[in-house]
């Protein structure tokens, strides 16, 4: 798939999604995580599946929720940039090789080494990392302001070499 054919999935997504938003957003990501297992290098990516606990939320796996929503004072709310290309992060992962993903592995502040796939054109990251012998996906994310992109900017200037 062409990156560059990546739009946003529902024009009209609001800041609160209608229960037939919520499920259309989630029927992409079980189709391209739950129902058809994605390989990332050699390793089955993980999704968490388990009944996220965020208010609104609960019928839903963590994992998709911890993608569609962001955190504000240990509480997560919906983020409809992040939610509206949950479609892009296969895509991402699938072309992480080509000159359109900004590929680079970054040592955390708590020891944890995650990889970083930064599509920049669509000012789309996703943050994987290896949990031996498989990937998790830990986050994916709209970088939605140029602080946020100098941030990330920084990362990738200190990244493991």
């Amino acid at each position: 798939m062409d990156l560059f054919d990546l739009d946003d999935h529902i024009p009209n997504l609001g800041i609160d999604p209608s229960t037939e938003h919520l499920e259309e957003l989630y029927q992409l990501f079980k189709s391209d995580f739950i129902d058809n297992v994605f390989y990332f290098d050699g390793s089955k990516v993980i999704i968490d599946i388990r009944n996220s606990k965020e208010d609104g939320f609960e019928n839903y796996p963590h994992t998709f929720v911890k993608i569609i929503t962001r955190g504000n004072k240990g509480k997560r709310a919906f983020d409809k940039k992040r939610a509206n290309k949950i479609h892009w992060i296969r895509p991402i992962l699938e072309n992480r090789n080509t000159d359109d993903i900004t590929c680079f592995q970054y040592l955390e502040p708590d020891g944890k080494i995650r990889d970083y796939f930064w599509f920049k054109e669509g000012y789309f990251l996703v943050v994987m990392e290896k949990i031996m012998p498989d990937y998790v996906i830990v986050s994916c994310f709209h970088i939605d302001d140029e602080r946020n992109q100098k941030y990330y900017e920084d990362k990738y200037s200190k990244r493991i070499k």
